[in-house]
């Protein structure tokens, strides 16, 4: 079986990656870089292997995969199963399985409002043309929803007043199968009850699904007020604002803090002049701030945003916040704590929600805590907020300091030393623990970390949280940050930076959606812009995706295809605005809530870190293609936002042909079909009523044609039937 490593570096730079195991005889083979990416492939046969990933030199376990073993030197190596192709299942073999294993083996329930429910019934996709709910004297039909391997996930959403007996009922080839208390072929047997009040309520925020998301990094968006300009005034820049002598480099670990005033001298984002060749800037700032934003309303407003995700906004040395000084305290060069507050009223306002990004498992070196640890040692009371392992520091830190010697720090950098939640374990084993019955709870700290969130929810107005790192923190940590928050606002919404399968996390407990990179940002750029799958293998990833989900939580992912982590599409696509735009077509059009990272809408490049946190174009309307490409997401926010069935309606791949990626949105009779022709010869539709084009789109009669690299939605009226391949697409 054909076997798919990547690796995502969590740290800027360039990276040399390899991987090594079991099934490379321990050999280190080097991954291919593909954009943000290092990527390897290796035809495996069915086993069990053991593998590690070398960065720049170091061994270290797959960050993404939390199947591990310890290996014999103190480490620990990455486990990957292959399974052999699973025998399909016969008729009579599937009947004896269910009736083993019982219908609460195969299915899921969600409550998601007080008498509301999906139910998910997974079944062998080649053994059902049809499966219903028996309800009441009623036949319901179960729609599918996504697919795993050979199983097909159906689906339905029910409002229940009391508990009432139910049967799922299987329709194959003539033959029926009735599945309830008992499992019985072509007669119904005992139901089972079905009671509302027997599943945890996870309700999540309506307005979530009606969003477009733009995200702002702060510094970088907008200037609003130069007296806000960056002096180094605070005491954390101390020692940290000479340059390097002319004719030299800093030197290794060394940091040179400093205002670039001209918003558009960008070079420095790919080459600093203070470093050797290779070597960006990350020291530099430009000036962004609230006012800027403030003044730029209308802008996002005309672009049809209504979900502002802010990074950072806290009080930190660094340009992107993540090294928090003060949890409860706006970053000064941004502005005030009363400005942040009106321009989050003048946002909601205009019918704008917004979330801040917070990154809650590490602070910064210059936070208060970790300064009065510094001074203080053991007899500080903030001592056991962090892992130590020896202390004093030395002063001043060398240049070959490593501070895992002395703390523990986020991928071992000094800024960012980890806070300690369970007093009994150290990072990382504090994070598996999901009871806190089981952990030593470090409470003082928690309060803390509890409060300053409240803060920002209840004093400043945010709507929601996107939490950055959240699988470094233990689990029961998030069960008791989502009491607080939903407590003060129900309707808050909780977003965590996961990048691969999260269904661990999204529950009643912790999270309501992820950034969906597993299921929608990998895909989707592997598929459109870096030409990588083809479409079965396309398909057959967003089907999982859909399958892993509850539908409620699908519709509330947030899809995105670049953030501050990640080079930017423009970039990725080496200026292709074809390949952008089909993949921002199906972005707008399938199920989730669209994310747009700031400047992407005008065709902003930007590489690698900090290339692609480059300053807002606002020069914009001067380049053709940044007007063509606003335009272009103006309009398909706006469809989205007209059409509920972009919204609401349920998703499936229609089979139009090779070359063509066809789907619908559909809820009952109503459709809308979205076609994007990436072949090399014409696409013939019968479509009646055109919504959205782009491309070479014709009419001819009751047909539109689409020419290579065109795409359209369009709707059917009631009545009308589209040649579809279901058969294809969801029961192969």
């Amino acid at each position: 079986m054909q076997m798919r490593f990547s690796y995502q570096a969590p740290t800027a730079g360039k990276h040399e990656v390899g991987i090594a195991g079991d099934f490379t005889g321990w050999k280190i083979f080097a991954l291919q870089e593909m954009g943000d990416k290092y990527l390897i492939s290796f035809n495996l046969e069915p086993g069990l292997y053991r593998y590690k990933y070398i960065v720049d030199g170091v061994w270290q376990p797959d960050p993404s995969h939390f199947q591990r073993e310890t290996d014999p030197f103190g480490g620990e190596n990455s486990l990957v199963r292959v399974a052999p192709d699973a025998k399909a299942l016969s008729w009579a073999e599937a009947v004896a399985s269910a009736a083993q294993e019982g219908l609460r083996s195969l299915i899921n329930i969600t409550r998601y409002a007080m008498k509301s429910l999906e139910l998910r019934f997974k079944w062998p996709a080649a053994l059902a043309e049809q499966v219903e709910l028996l309800i009441e004297g009623e036949e319901l039909p179960l729609r599918v929803v996504g697919k795993i391997g050979g199983e097909c996930y159906w689906h339905i959403d029910l409002e229940l007043e009391d508990a009432v007996p139910v049967q799922i009922a299987v329709y194959h080839q003539g033959k029926r199968l009735y599945l309830g208390a008992s499992v019985q072929e072509e007669s119904a047997g005992e139901y089972w009850y079905l009671d509302y009040e027997d599943y945890p309520l996870f309700e999540l925020p309506d307005w979530v699904a009606q969003g477009t998301i733009y995200q702002i990094f702060m510094d970088r968006f907008c200037n609003g007020d130069a007296r806000l300009n960056q002096d180094f005034s605070e005491s954390y820049y101390r020692d940290l604002r000479t340059p390097p002598a002319p004719g030299t480099y800093l030197q290794a670990n060394q940091e040179y803090y400093h205002f670039i005033p001209d918003w558009y001298e960008v070079a420095p984002l790919k080459q600093s002049q203070f470093l050797p060749e290779g070597k960006p800037d990350w020291w530099c700032f430009y000036g962004g701030d609230i006012a800027g934003v403030r003044s730029k309303l209308n802008y996002l407003a005309e672009l049809g945003v209504n979900i502002l995700y802010f990074n950072p906004l806290w009080e930190a040395k660094s340009v992107h916040k993540y090294d928090a000084a003060d949890f409860e305290q706006v970053d000064p060069h941004f502005g005030t704590a009363v400005d942040l507050k009106s321009l989050v009223k003048e946002a909601q306002a205009r019918g704008m929600r917004v979330i801040l990004d917070v990154a809650f498992n590490h602070s910064g070196e210059s936070f208060w805590a970790f300064k009065d640890c510094v001074e203080k040692g053991e007899a500080s009371e903030y001592w056991n907020w962090y892992d130590w392992h020896k202390w004093p520091l030395p002063q001043p830190l060398p240049i070959d300091f490593k501070p895992r010697e002395y703390y523990q720090c986020w991928w071992g950098i000094k800024d960012m030393p980890d806070l300690n939640y369970d007093l009994a374990r150290r990072h990382p084993e504090e994070n598996y623990i999901r009871h806190i019955e089981e952990a030593e709870v470090n409470s003082a700290l928690v309060e803390h970390i509890l409060e300053a969130a409240a803060w920002w929810i209840e004093y400043i107005g945010m709507d929601g949280f996107r939490l950055d790192v959240p699988e470094e923190v233990p689990y029961w940590f998030w069960e008791l940050f989502r009491k607080r928050i939903k407590r003060i606002k129900p309707d808050a919404w909780l977003v965590g930076e996961i990048w691969h399968n999260a269904s661990a996390w999204i529950s009643p407990l912790y999270f309501d959606s992820v950034m969906n990179y597993a299921y929608f940002n990998s895909p989707v750029l592997e598929y459109f812009i870096h030409l990588l799958a083809d479409k079965a293998e396309f398909q057959k990833r967003i089907l999982e995706g859909l399958a892993v989900y509850p539908t409620r939580v699908a519709r509330a992912m947030m899809n995105l295809l670049g953030s501050h982590d990640t080079q930017r599409i423009y970039s990725l696509a080496k200026g292709d605005i074809a390949r952008v735009k089909q993949a921002i077509f199906f972005q707008m059009s399938f199920i989730g809530t669209p994310h747009i990272y700031y400047g992407d809408e005008i065709a902003l490049p930007g590489t690698r870190d900090p290339d692609n946190r480059r300053p807002f174009n606002w020069r914009w309307q001067e380049s053709a293609e940044a007007v063509d490409l606003r335009e272009y997401y103006r309009r398909l926010i706006a469809l989205r936002q007209a059409q509920p069935l972009l919204v609401e309606g349920e998703f499936e791949f229609v089979e139009l042909g090779e070359g063509v990626l066809a789907y619908r949105r559909y809820l009952g009779e109503e459709s809308l079909y979205c076609v994007i022709n990436r072949g090399e010869d014409e696409c013939r539709l019968q479509a009646r009523e055109i919504l959205f084009s782009e491309g070479g789109v014709r009419q001819e009669d009751e047909c539109v044609v689409l020419a290579a690299g065109a795409l359209c939605i369009y709707f059917n009226h009631r009545g009308h039937r589209e040649r579809r391949d279901l058969t294809a697409n969801q029961h192969e």
